[in-house]
């Protein structure tokens, strides 16, 4: 009788611990929902971005009383998340607490400590063209339902940028470069918007001209603002070391630091250099690196365009006929379109919107290079060659499939959404560029000397960890970042390489994603490998990887109950 009494009172203080487990994770996950709500509210152009419309008519408010309110919540987001860490809940609800803890982390950090928002005047005139260009291209519903909330945050467009000139305090010379040009470019896109779709909508025109006015305005004065600001140094865009370690741990979980960073970069420079070397050698002992090509004199624009299609279409059929992964019956195609006229001042060349995890409607746009109406010889020279030599492949398997196409709308098929709003660019460019390699692996492309460009994209992507750690700890400065990567990369051509750096020193931790992305990933692959020994399969691992959403690689090894 004693044993069975020991029995049933450990079966009774299990059930309770169950239950309260139960208790929690509901607990949890209705605190999750609150604070996926507050971020969408919060940052309502990087919502329309993830397909959630509830706040398409607002801008992010940058107003010192809205960042003050944005710190104190969220810091009573992390006050309340903080219990969970010591309650023993199930690994995949764990796995959920620190995603939605490293959303709140990462969103306090950038106001709180390192205040972008006081440093960065390009992000104003991001904020305000990002607004509305994801409102136009992403159809999330017919144009004349999206022309109220396209017009609402038009209007806000001057609100957001009095609150810049009030908030920027000496921001670096660079920035202030980049926003000028870029609102340069704002003032176009809003006129042409409004312009376009004024011929279209004639019962909105006034409406649509008038906001867009003010919108216009409100960038001169903007400019004539930055004309005048007081700047800081050429390297006070750098985040410094400290955190940039905080990003690569707390936001992609690394368990690195930018010096072993560095190291990872300039090791696989060196070991992807010389492979590229000895691999040329041989492509030019054997006769196989001549590209010449009949010029196609006929051709023609609507070709070209055809061309496109065509070869995104063959893509797609390839992927289903070597059964890489699986590919759903019902899965939204990426359509392929020419840059509308409106767009081809904020997207220079090819790109690729995806419709946003949330969106109801999970068709992708691949823009392309507008083809001018008339080609003139060197035109119709140029398309042949990459008609000939079938170049747009490339683009297609990084942008549309198996690359970022495929991977968003395999994400917007999860049930859970905490996972459906993480779009960690760790995971997202490791896959494009692993992909990249493994379809040259698995006879896609056929031609040897095609590996060389898979090489030079590798050998690139490492130029960007070193550049990447070395402007944002302060070691270089852009000009010295432009010089080093136009020597290796832009045959001397210094313009070239200011762009590329450009961006570099917007977007920290960034540019070490595509490489760092694609090792993490092929640890997992070699894991699984030793794991299942001949019953490997590279299509279950690709699904593995495709499911868990798109969450910082590390993180996997626990998504998937794996020791590291």
């Amino acid at each position: 009788m004693k044993y069975f009494l020991i029995i049933l009172g450990a079966v009774f203080f299990l059930g309770a611990n169950l239950f309260a487990q139960s208790g929690a994770q509901a607990e949890f996950y209705g605190l999750a929902d609150e604070i996926l709500a507050y971020l969408q509210k919060s940052f309502p152009v990087a919502a329309t971005a993830k397909g959630i419309h509830t706040y398409d008519n607002t801008l992010t408010d940058y107003s010192s009383g809205g960042v003050g309110d944005k710190i104190e919540q969220l810091k009573k987001f992390e006050k309340r998340l903080h219990k969970y860490q010591f309650m023993n809940l199930p690994s995949d609800v764990m796995l959920d607490w620190k995603l939605i803890k490293s959303n709140v982390d990462i969103a306090l950090h950038d106001l709180h400590k390192m205040r972008y928002y006081q440093r960065n005047p390009y992000m104003y005139v991001s904020e305000a063209v990002n607004g509305i260009y994801y409102l136009l291209s992403i159809e999330f519903a017919p144009l004349e339902q999206r022309i109220p909330s396209l017009i609402a945050r038009l209007k806000r467009v001057p609100t957001l940028l009095s609150q810049a000139r009030r908030n920027l305090k000496k921001p670096a010379p660079l920035h202030v470069k980049l926003a000028r040009e870029y609102l340069a470019e704002g003032k176009i896109f809003f006129s042409s918007v409004a312009e376009d779709l004024a011929g279209q909508f004639p019962a909105e025109a006034d409406s649509l001209k008038a906001a867009a006015s003010r919108a216009v305005s409100a960038l001169e004065e903007y400019d004539l603002f930055l004309q005048n600001i007081t700047p800081g140094t050429d390297k006070a865009f750098a985040i410094g070391k400290a955190d940039f370690d905080y990003k690569l741990q707390a936001e992609h979980f690394l368990t690195f630091d930018s010096d072993s960073l560095l190291k990872i970069g300039e090791a696989m420079y060196q070991q992807v250099d010389s492979l590229q070397n000895v691999y040329r050698a041989d492509l030019e002992k054997r006769g196989l690196t001549g590209d010449a090509y009949f010029v196609i004199d006929c051709i023609d624009r609507e070709d070209v365009l055809n061309y496109y299609r065509w070869e995104t279409q063959q893509t797609f059929e390839f992927l289903k006929r070597a059964d890489l992964m699986t590919i759903p019956e019902d899965i939204a195609l990426c359509r392929v379109v020419e840059t509308p006229s409106f767009l081809r001042n904020v997207i220079p060349s090819v790109a690729y919107q995806p419709p946003g995890t949330f969106s109801p409607v999970q068709t992708g746009l691949f823009y392309v290079r507008p083809v001018p109406e008339i080609l003139d010889s060197a035109q119709i020279a140029y398309y042949s060659g990459n008609i000939f030599r079938r170049n747009f492949r490339g683009s297609i398997v990084h942008e549309a499939w198996p690359g970022h196409h495929y991977q968003f709308v395999m994400s917007a098929r999860l049930d859970n959404p905490i996972r459906k709003w993480q779009e960690n660019i760790y995971y997202a460019e490791g896959w494009t560029l692993y992909c990249e390699e493994m379809m040259y692996d698995v006879g896609f492309y056929g031609d040897p000397a095609r590996y060389l460009r898979v090489l030079n994209g590798i050998k690139f992507r490492a130029a960007r960890i070193i550049l990447d750690v070395k402007l944002q700890t302060g070691v270089m400065t852009p000009d010295e970042a432009a010089a080093w990567m136009s020597e290796r990369f832009g045959d001397g051509d210094i313009e070239w390489a200011r762009r590329e750096i450009n961006w570099y020193t917007l977007q920290p931790t960034v540019p070490s994603s595509y490489l760092v992305g694609k090792l993490e990933l092929l640890k997992l692959r070699d894991e699984m490998k030793k794991r299942e020994g001949d019953n490997f399969s590279l299509k279950a691992f690709h699904d593995k990887y495709i499911a868990s959403g798109m969450i910082p690689p590390p993180l996997l090894w626990e998504a998937w109950g794996w020791e590291k």
